[in-house]
């Protein structure tokens, strides 16, 4: 892969070992995003195919949801990075607090509406589901909705690093969410017996904090501080959501089109949504180098 270089000066705007630097632990937290799915899959099929299946439709949702809230978040960290680039480190921090506070009250909204309304969501998509798997979906879904604010904090904070260059903060919160969430499933599935709602119960608040305390370092080019005195900039929020929306509803459409892929699987029984949740989960892995 050639340097991407610029036209005016001719030299390139990154080498490649600084892309290979940035790109190499996006696939690796890519991969360990796919692979906490994939645990929960795994460590609650010993509760039989009704579990797994009612977990894995709710995952197809919550994959839908962590699509939304990084486009959101993507969209803050272009407007950081524009600022960092013009050495504005000023209005970069800015945009990163703007960000970080329109993620949480969206976050709100769509948690507020799915706890309200989710049982309805699940009859929408999946219509023709059987008792047993309903009841599994919705104690899985009401309980994982509650970490809507903490995945979009998350998601911020994440692509803020990347904005400043650094895609390696990022990837070990992964893995120690990833370690968590292993652990945490083993303990309440099996030693506490929760079953489903012990697979719900995520370790993303701890990354949320994990990538906070980190971010609150005023050694990084973008920082945030709960000192500083906040005010909601709506020229930046709008400047935001600019990016930000067009990215989330573009991301939407292509993971409402799988969900409405499987929601035809639904009809055909408990066993082959099983089977397509654990075939999906495999085929995640595929789509990470992109």
């Amino acid at each position: 892969m050639e340097a991407v270089a610029t036209p005016l000066a001719g030299k390139p705007l990154f080498s490649n070992k600084a892309l290979k630097k940035l790109i190499f632990p996006l696939v690796i937290e890519q991969f360990l995003a796919i692979s906490v799915g994939f645990c929960d899959t795994v460590m609650i099929s010993g509760l039989g195919d009704e579990a797994i299946s009612g977990v894995s439709l709710v995952d197809m949702i919550m994959t839908l949801m962590i699509n939304v809230f990084a486009a959101l978040a993507t969209g803050g960290a272009v407007v950081a990075a524009q600022f960092i680039g013009a050495k504005r480190a000023k209005d970069a921090r800015n945009s990163a607090s703007q960000l970080i506070f329109i993620a949480f009250i969206i976050s709100i909204v769509l948690m507020a509406l799915t706890l309200v309304f989710k049982a309805q969501l699940l009859r929408l998509f999946f219509s023709t589901l059987e008792e047993g798997v309903m009841q599994s979906a919705l104690t899985y879904f009401w309980i994982s909705a509650l970490s809507f604010p903490f995945l979009a904090i998350y998601n911020c904070c994440a692509a803020l690093f990347r904005a400043m260059g650094n895609s390696k903060i990022s990837m070990l919160a992964s893995l120690i969410t990833t370690i968590m969430n292993i652990i945490g499933n083993a303990i309440l599935i099996y030693g506490v017996k929760w079953g489903v709602a012990g697979a719900a119960i995520s370790s993303r608040f701890a990354a949320m904090l994990l990538l906070l305390i980190l971010l609150h370092k005023r050694d990084r080019p973008i920082y945030i501080s709960i000192k500083d005195k906040f005010r909601p900039n709506f020229g930046l929020i709008k400047k935001i959501l600019s990016i930000g929306i067009p990215s989330s509803i573009e991301s939407s459409l292509f993971h409402l089109g799988r969900i409405l892929v499987v929601s035809i699987i639904t009809s055909f029984g408990t066993v082959q949504i099983a089977a397509n949740a654990v075939a999906n989960n495999l085929d995640g892995i595929g789509c990470i180098p992109g």
